[in-house]
């Protein structure tokens, strides 16, 4: 590992916000730094830890989807500046990228790396390791403009696929960014303005990239970005699109699963779904939907109606038995109406989605909506948020429900803190996690002496039923079972 000038070893500290994009990024970085030695940290920073004078270095992915997030983003800045007393916090993603300035004024040992310039986190390692003196001197090295020059505006190189990590720190599945960036305009939307137009990764990188996942053992692999409706690379001489990608991941591997993010309504095309029939991909789709209003959706600019949203999930389910069917909602865009609303429940109802993704208008600075009218109340934009939240629980326990005596495969998964979700685990037992084929998040008590199943193995889980305290408290792990 590497020493400072008093021989101990150095920590880099990595702290993620917001979307998976987010995570794979911060695991390529992480790579990187392992890669040159350092020690490398993933755990969330919690108020309560004590400081830490062994970190040299922490890389915060903001994210700016909404305001809220910002705010949170801030509140972590602080926490980590408090924590790690001696290091750089190079605080990159999509809000750096929107607020380079107002972060750079929080305090002086932040560097502030724009999004688009997130692939120069590559070449920090070595710049610090050729740093002579002890390198926890961060206000010193700042000083020398040590780390990284400011780009200037207009002048970020976008290298969107250099942070793609081969192994993963902090997660059991694999996961492979495709896609980044967004060529559509919506009116509410920060993250095209942060991210940049629409850009792919080379078809026969994505071959190489799954094959070399599946060589290592990997029985998952998630495939994402911020819109893969946009996905274009080249094979062999030929323009793909999405589905065409698909049927090539199947055609030259063998037995690696897939699983998609999230996908727009319109990537379930006959084609796309006629090949998710295969049985290696999961069948669980998140759909990026806002709202089943027409009147709300045109507004947003979106580029479909909510009749297309309820033909893509009917073909959806045709191609899969039973999908864990997923969507985000934003409640309170400006000018939606009661009647806007209760379009939107009603199509919930009709595409039946086991989990409603639901969050607030937010406007964000350099949007149309920004100043669209008339707004909506805070009280009315809660009040709608949780009939959403409400209806998302009773239909993700319903869904799960269905499931209670069935067999499914699964990927085990991280079980770090895994205590923490029980109020009392049965003496003489222990916790483990599997995340199923369809999406359900299974705990599953074991005998202390018992092996919990490594990280990333593929498993047999039979569901027994709904952890519903849980779902409607919002927790992640949702279900009971049992390894078969």
């Amino acid at each position: 590992m590497f020493p400072t000038a008093s021989g101990k070893e150095v920590f880099a500290h990595f702290e993620t916000l917001g979307c998976r994009l987010n995570q794979i990024e911060s695991e390529g970085a992480a790579e990187v730094f392992s890669d040159a030695g350092f020690q490398i940290d993933m755990n969330p920073i919690a108020a309560k830890d004590d400081a830490r004078q062994d970190v040299c270095v922490c890389v915060l992915n903001t994210c700016a989807v909404t305001t809220k997030a910002e705010q949170k983003a801030r509140r972590v800045i602080r926490l980590l500046l408090k924590k790690f007393p001696n290091a750089i916090l190079i605080v990159t993603g999509c809000y750096a990228q929107l607020s380079i300035k107002e972060i750079s004024q929080i305090d002086e040992r932040i560097c502030v790396l724009p999004g688009l310039a997130k692939s120069a986190l590559c070449g920090v390692p070595q710049k610090i390791k050729a740093f002579k003196t002890n390198p926890l001197g961060a206000k010193d090295i700042l000083k020398r403009d040590f780390i990284f020059e400011p780009p200037q505006k207009g002048k970020v190189a976008l290298a969107p696929f250099e942070l793609l990590p081969k192994t993963f720190f902090s997660h059991s599945r694999a996961s492979l960014k495709i896609q980044d960036g967004c060529d559509n305009a919506c009116s509410y939307c920060a993250i095209h303005l942060a991210r940049g137009k629409s850009v792919s990764l080379d078809a026969a990188l994505v071959l190489e990239r799954i094959s070399a996942l599946e060589n290592q053992g990997h029985g998952e692999v998630v495939l994402t970005g911020v819109n893969v409706a946009q996905y274009s690379g080249t094979f062999e001489g030929k323009t793909l699109d999405i589905a065409d990608l698909l049927e090539l991941i199947l055609s030259r591997t063998k037995k690696i699963a897939l699983r998609f993010s999230s996908i727009y309504p319109e990537t379930a095309s006959e084609k796309f779904c006629e090949l998710i029939k295969d049985e290696r991909v999961r069948p669980h789709f998140h759909l990026s939907v806002q709202s089943g209003s027409d009147a709300v959706l045109k507004r947003m600019n979106r580029n479909y109606t909510s009749q297309d949203v309820i033909e893509s999930c009917r073909r959806l389910r045709e191609a899969k038995k039973n999908p864990f069917l997923a969507c985000d909602i934003i409640a309170g865009f400006p000018g939606e109406t009661e009647k806007d609303f209760l379009e939107t429940m009603d199509m919930l109802k009709t595409c039946g989605f086991a989990n409603v993704h639901a969050f607030a208008f937010s406007p964000r600075k350099g949007t149309a909506a920004f100043s669209f009218t008339p707004k909506i109340p805070e009280r009315v934009k809660d009040e709608r948020v949780k009939i959403l939240n409400e209806f998302s629980a009773a239909q993700k326990i319903k869904y799960i429900e269905a499931f209670a005596g069935s067999v499914r495969s699964a990927i085990a998964e991280n079980v770090h803190n895994a205590q923490s979700s029980f109020a009392a685990i049965p003496a003489g037992k222990k916790i483990a996690r599997a995340l199923t084929d369809n999406f359900i998040h299974t705990e599953i008590l074991l005998d202390e002496k018992e092996a919990a199943p490594k990280e990333g193995e593929c498993v047999r889980v039979k569901i027994i039923g709904a952890q519903t305290e849980k779902i409607i408290a919002g927790q992640e792990w949702e279900a009971l079972g049992e390894f078969q």
